[in-house]
């Protein structure tokens, strides 16, 4: 066997067509904003309450 048959062989062994991967969709994000507007609602309130109580609880502090 000679070597330019090899050399052959194997330069068409290493030069297969190139494997095509799928491109990747962009997938965005879902928007939960209106899901979720009740929880930041009861958020909002919860902070309102717990600033009043430790407005209060320092206020009875001084009274007391």
């Amino acid at each position: 066997m000679s070597m330019s048959s090899r050399s052959n062989r194997r330069r068409s062994n290493q030069r297969s067509s190139p494997v095509r991967r799928p491109v990747a969709r962009t997938v965005e994000p879902p928007d939960y904003s209106r899901e979720y507007a009740y929880v930041r609602q009861d958020l909002i309130w919860i902070t309102i309450w717990g600033g009043l109580l430790t407005i209060g609880m320092i206020a009875a502090s001084f009274v007391l």
